[in-house]
């Protein structure tokens, strides 16, 4: 038996889509059918999601999140550096 899902990041995304767009409308989880698939809403492509959520913790330490708001978050806690910020410009931007 593989172990985790047998079938690729994209069809598993497709799958998570379609059931969204199947469920009721008055039901919770249920999305537009107008709505884009997620991977594009966010702007992210399949390799930049595969490894921000097989890789978080390698890449992030005391933030996460685009480039601009971890600047944010280093002049808002007074930090010099924050580490993953050229991770968060290769990811997230």
């Amino acid at each position: 038996m593989p172990q985790g899902i047998a079938f690729s990041l994209q069809d598993y995304c497709e799958l998570v889509d379609t059931t969204g767009r199947i469920i009721r409308a008055d039901k919770a989880g249920a999305l537009d059918s107008a709505h884009s698939p997620i991977l594009s809403r966010l702007g992210l492509s399949e390799e930049q999601w595969i490894t921000l959520t097989t890789e978080f913790e390698q890449h992030f330490c005391y933030a996460a999140g685009a480039a601009q708001m971890m600047q944010a978050f280093k002049t808002h806690t007074h930090r010099k550096r924050i580490g993953g910020m050229k991770q968060a410009k290769r990811l997230l931007s």
